[in-house]
């Protein structure tokens, strides 16, 4: 799987030897969106969607198009590895969480935290991570699926 390249990649990448450069994500007009949410709270909260965007070849660095189901469970949780649907220009991963619940007026909101890890498509010595987050309703028994978007507000990436 391509995403096992992706990781050997980063793997190889050395704390001595890469440089790692940020980005400001208000630099950045990239959104993902979220298809099919839908979240509750049993036993433990759990999620659902997939997630898409579509890539910019020229934009700097350049992006890839995407997309991802994922699923989880537990608010403050570790990352999920999503699926990949899609063959994208290259290697990806996708990883979603639970960040703690937000409760206001009385109603309880999920926070998700979405990252995409992906090797740059000009330079395959270089990976790029984006992270972004959104709020959303736990809907699994008062609201149909939802849609939303999420905005990257995190960019890094190491050469």
């Amino acid at each position: 799987m391509r995403v096992s390249s992706l990781l050997a990649t980063a793997a190889a990448a050395s704390t001595t030897s890469a440089a790692v450069m940020r980005l400001a994500a208000s630099s950045i007009s990239w959104k993902w969106t979220v298809t099919g949410w839908k979240a509750g709270c049993d036993e433990q909260c759990y999620y659902d969607f997939n997630v898409t965007a579509v890539g910019n070849s020229t934009g700097k660095p350049p992006t890839p198009s995407f997309k991802a189901y994922c699923s989880g469970e537990g608010e403050g949780a570790s990352y999920q590895v999503c699926q990949s649907l899609e063959e994208s220009e290259t290697d990806y991963k996708v990883e979603a969480k639970l960040l703690a619940g937000n409760s206001t007026g009385g109603s309880r909101r999920a926070q998700i935290q979405v990252s995409l890890q992906y090797t740059d498509l000009e330079t395959p010595s270089t990976w790029w991570n984006y992270t972004g987050k959104a709020e959303a309703l736990y809907n699994e028994y008062a609201a149909p699926f939802m849609n939303f978007t999420i905005t990257p507000d995190t960019v890094y990436g190491v050469a």
